[in-house]
């Protein structure tokens, strides 16, 4: 036996006949076996149709879409390779021109094989325009920022998007009569319950080419060996005389390229949602076809596409439900993830100590913390703050009291990021949906059985805390980007779920709100109340509310922070094995992590039930878990009132006056702003609150003629006061320096701050 397996392993390893024949084995697996094992009276997900047989031509039909989800995946192996970061903005890079394209064809008349082109070129220009005008610009960056660089870049092209389809389109219509006309639709054929055209064949035939012409150019071309080498070792590649950043720019180029021809060959057979957006929902596929290919071949992920789109058409045929194939992707990813863990984790060692990209934010030195003037300063902000948010609803009014209200929520699940990402180095893109459930849980005792207001947020704390658990298990062995990968396919996931009739139990139930309470039979929340001079609004009052709530959790946080527990985290997000070494748990410390930051997250979710009082299943989109986590970048991923920083902006700006489109607004502040931001405050907005601090700091030092070291250390930073002024703001010099310095030297505490 052993002798057998060793030869069918040399034959498959065959450098010239070993590709092919690996293609005819996995067809052969695929197509013969798995579909015959399916094709038996197998339920996918224990609901939908039961015992009813899935037809074979659902199966193809599948094949074919997942051929285009392929397409995708190549685009996001490619980068990968190149830039060892996944693209979260490869599906819009390719919707983008092909929407544009498809409107052309359908509502202006354009023939199919004139848009071909707009594909191609836009695809190339857009991916060309990104690496050179943004990617390359943070080249040098750790790869969380890039990773976070290429999210901002994914919400300005939902804004391109959107506005394309108004300005070549006209008015958004629907989708049920728009038609797609191609050249092949007449070349049709029948099989069972499913008609098959010549658009069919031709996502196969289109997608079957690029795999080979890619394999081609890779192994054949200056250019495509230059692709390979770089992505093995940049640095050496570059010492070798490879031109690493055109490199870079020319698989930017392939990957949007085919992105687009994926997103333009999938609208004739899909369909094109005019009234939402593109690429998310394929960017989801495209993520679970490029996991299962381990981000690195490209005939697999040829392969896995067409399994992929085999599960999502099984999964739809058996529950009439699109959304339950979302699910499944989760299952899909992480069985990939971790079947083939040992095989990624050179990928996850090699980049891991780029992840440390938090700053710390270090409190006032001690030496200055009693002074009269820092004493004094500090108690006029809290005071000037406290009355700036008493005064908040009788700013706004009624009509925006309640977004200021979602602005704390939103603070809240920044808090949870913060513990979850900033101190323990877990990657999350899944956090709004773990509020979700929360939510969901809250509401649901709340309109069907009544319970309390207090019991509720603690079930609903309780719920995130459970889910986040759950969702961090996988942590214990999947780290960095690919548990980014697995949070996301879980908001999803939850999405999904959240729309079932089947959950009625558990969701609030149709036409029952979510009453707010009596607080201790005596503060009616649902009732407008007068206090002097002054009138409160029941949402004045719930805003109130959930800020006491806000500085709860903050100081839990700031607790959790400052105890052994909070040194822990840290230890175990800058090296992992070292924290090992002296006695650390790995695993207990991600999942408390996971769990403290569920709890905030679900106790937020239960906020915004009682804030909204009533439940919409579309709520819990997931890219509102991606804008939250971009949130927590702008506002500073290592800092508490920066998670309040990061909310105010993406959720207090579209506030201001004139600006009508909310949601326009808040895709631009999460897209332009992050990438703007990070351009000058990598730490983000809480680093430069924290720069006018510690140059105020230094000055009142120098008036008082302390030495405090770290702070002469911070203004020698790149960037820092000293670079920009030739200076450093506040560093004593001349005689001023020589005293402090003989002062040292005399045994003067130097106040130095760890």
């Amino acid at each position: 036996m052993n002798d057998a397996l060793g030869a069918v392993r040399r034959v498959l390893a065959h450098p010239r006949y070993g590709a092919p024949l690996k293609v005819v084995a996995a067809y052969v697996l695929l197509v013969e076996v798995l579909l015959q094992l399916l094709l038996g009276k197998v339920p996918i997900l224990g609901i939908g149709r039961g015992e009813q047989e899935i037809p074979r031509e659902i199966f193809l039909h599948g094949m074919v879409i997942g051929s285009l989800y392929a397409l995708v995946a190549m685009g996001l192996i490619l980068i990968y390779r190149a830039n060892r970061v996944i693209n979260f903005a490869q599906a819009q890079l390719g919707s983008v021109p092909a929407v544009i394209a498809l409107i052309l064809v359908a509502k202006r008349g354009m023939p199919y094989l004139l848009a071909i082109p707009i594909v191609l070129i836009g695809g190339a220009l857009l991916g060309a325009v990104s690496e050179v005008g943004l990617i390359r610009r943070f080249s040098n960056a750790p790869r969380l920022i890039l990773t976070v660089v290429t999210i901002g870049l994914g919400f300005l092209l939902l804004i391109l998007e959107f506005y394309s389809k108004q300005w070549v389109g006209g008015s958004l219509v629907d989708t049920i009569n728009l038609q797609f006309p191609t050249p092949f639709q007449h070349l049709s054929f029948r099989m069972g319950v499913k008609t098959f055209t010549g658009d069919h064949v031709m996502a196969v035939a289109v997608t079957g080419a690029a795999v080979a012409g890619l394999s081609a150019f890779f192994r054949f071309t200056d250019i495509g060996i230059a692709v390979r080498a770089s992505a093995e070792n940049a640095e050496r590649a570059s010492l070798l005389g490879i031109p690493v950043k055109r490199v870079s720019t020319i698989v930017w180029i392939l990957a949007a390229t085919l992105s687009a021809v994926g997103v333009f060959l999938r609208a004739p057979l899909t369909g094109l949602p005019l009234t939402g957006f593109v690429g998310p929902t394929i960017l989801l596929y495209g993520l679970a076809v490029a996991v299962m290919a381990r981000m690195e071949s490209l005939p697999t992920a040829f392969l896995a596409g067409m399994f992929v789109g085999i599960v999502e058409q099984a999964t739809v045929f058996s529950t009439n439900r699109s959304a339950y194939a979302d699910a499944a992707m989760l299952v899909l990813v992480l069985a990939a993830l971790l079947l083939q863990r040992n095989r990624l984790s050179r990928a996850l060692e090699m980049g891991a100590s780029s992840w440390q990209a938090v700053r710390e934010v270090r409190s006032i030195p001690s030496e200055l913390r009693r002074l009269p003037e820092v004493v004094e300063t500090r108690r006029g902000l809290l005071l000037a703050l406290g009355a700036l948010v008493v005064g908040i609803p009788f700013t706004l009014g009624d009509a925006n009291t309640p977004n200021a209200t979602i602005v704390v929520i939103y603070a809240m699940i920044g808090v949870s990021l913060v513990i979850l990402t900033g101190w323990s180095g877990q990657i999350s893109l899944g956090q709004y949906a773990i509020a979700g459930v929360g939510a969901a849980t809250a509401g649901g005792l709340a309109a069907n059985h009544g319970f309390d207001f207090f019991v509720t947020l603690v079930a609903g704390a309780l719920a995130g805390l459970v889910i986040a658990v759950l969702v961090g298990l996988p942590a214990l062995r999947i780290q960095g980007l690919f548990l980014a990968v697995t949070t996301l396919a879980f908001a999803f996931t939850v999405q999904s779920l959240l729309t079932r009739d089947d959950l009625g139990w558990l969701l609030p139930a149709s036409g029952k709100l979510v009453n707010r309470p009596v607080l201790w039979n005596r503060i009616d929340l649902n009732t407008d109340s007068t206090i002097g001079p002054f009138h409160l609004s029941p949402d004045a009052k719930f805003f109130y509310v959930c800020v006491l709530f806000l500085l709860l959790v903050m100081g839990m946080a700031h607790s959790l922070r400052r105890l052994r527990s909070g040194r822990v985290l840290l230890s175990v997000r800058d090296n992992g094995r070292v924290a090992q070494a002296f006695g650390i748990n790995l695993a207990r410390t991600r999942l408390a992590a996971f769990a403290a930051s569920g709890a905030i997250a679900g106790l937020a979710g239960a906020l915004l039930a009682y804030q909204n009082q009533a439940f919409a299943d579309n709520q819990f989109a997931p890219e509102k878990s991606i804008q939250l986590f971009v949130m927590a970048v702008i506002g500073g991923m290592g800092s508490l009132p920066g998670a309040v920083l990061g909310a105010v902006f993406i959720k207090g700006i579209p506030l201001l006056p004139g600006l009508a489109d909310v949601q326009q607004i808040e895709l631009l502040t999460s897209g332009l702003g992050l990438l703007v931001l990070l351009n000058f405050l990598p730490g983000g907005l809480a680093e430069g609150m924290y720069r006018v601090r510690d140059s105020w700091l230094r000055r009142v030092a120098l008036r008082n003629g302390i030495h405090v070291p770290s702070l002469l250390a911070d203004a020698r930073e790149p960037g820092g006061d000293a670079e920009r002024d030739g200076t450093p703001d506040g560093v004593p010099t001349g005689a001023d320096a020589a005293e402090l310095v003989d002062a040292s030297a005399e045994g003067e505490p130097a106040g130095v701050i760890p």
